[in-house]
């Protein structure tokens, strides 16, 4: 017996012109986190289910929920974005599926591919994931983007970029901003020291005051939008290094977000 819902397939077809036919055929399924009014829990969910990434990423998936909350809430379908000190991929994994038919790139600078032995990791990631393109490039001479970027993704390595010889904070920051279209946004998490410290343990604790991000991305013409405390822990005095196992994975972080301006 013929279903009636072939039955309304096949009427609704032949009542179409001959290219709507063809182009009813052919048009790909959208996938419920790729579609524009997907909601967040339905995108983060999708992405987190995804089998091709590596076991020990996946791993810690219940640990960083709630970065991967606050950066996927600025994100959506057909983006093109900038994973800044990428590592090994963990968070270019995730916008990989969340921008859907957009597109990412995941930059490490050479000394942290050559250090820490990534190419082996980025080239998986880019077999896995087509719509990734693995960029090479210090943090103060990365390439300007074919198209613009729809964001910029920084997640706790602004303070690593102190750490590079002859770093102007400022001017890296405002050539993020001409990489950016127009009302682009950068999505910023990092590790607070205390109040008050500036830069002053970018190497030593591998953290940066929150006032001096602010003060940065200001001076080279961004607009703060969000200042959330989706990352805040209490717990965290700010004295430890970021990497002491009493603290590691929980630090107290800021998750800011800046805007190009529209008329820029």
């Amino acid at each position: 017996m013929v279903s009636q819902r072939i039955l309304c397939l096949a009427m609704a077809l032949s009542l179409a012109g001959p290219g709507q036919a063809v182009l009813a055929a052919e048009a790909p399924a959208v996938t419920p986190e790729c579609a524009a009014d997907a909601p967040l829990d339905t995108r983060v969910e999708a992405v987190l289910a995804k089998t091709d990434r590596p076991e020990k990423q996946r791993a810690n998936d219940a640990n960083r929920l709630s970065e991967t909350r606050f950066v996927l809430d600025h994100i959506k379908p057909g983006d093109h974005v900038l994973d800044m000190g990428a590592g090994g991929g963990y968070a270019s994994y995730l916008l990989s599926a969340a921008v859907c038919t957009g597109s990412v790139d995941s930059q490490n600078p050479p000394k942290w591919v050559e250090g820490f032995k990534m190419e082996p990791a980025r080239q998986a990631l880019t077999s896995a994931r087509p719509n990734v393109h693995s960029v090479t490039a210090d943090f103060a001479r990365l390439p300007a983007p074919a198209t613009p970027y729809d964001a910029i993704f920084i997640g706790t390595i602004y303070h690593d970029t102190y750490n590079e010889d002859g770093h102007d904070a400022v001017a890296m920051d405002k050539a993020l901003l001409a990489a950016l279209k127009p009302g682009g946004l950068v999505i910023l998490t990092d590790h607070k020291t205390a109040d008050g410290a500036g830069a002053s343990a970018t190497n030593t604790l591998h953290r940066i005051d929150k006032a001096q991000v602010l003060s940065d991305f200001k001076a080279a013409g961004f607009e703060l939008v969000e200042d959330s405390d989706a990352l805040t822990n209490p717990a965290d005095d700010h004295s430890k290094n970021v990497f002491d196992p009493s603290i590691r994975g929980h630090t107290d972080r800021m998750a800011l977000v800046f805007r190009r301006p529209l008329q820029q």
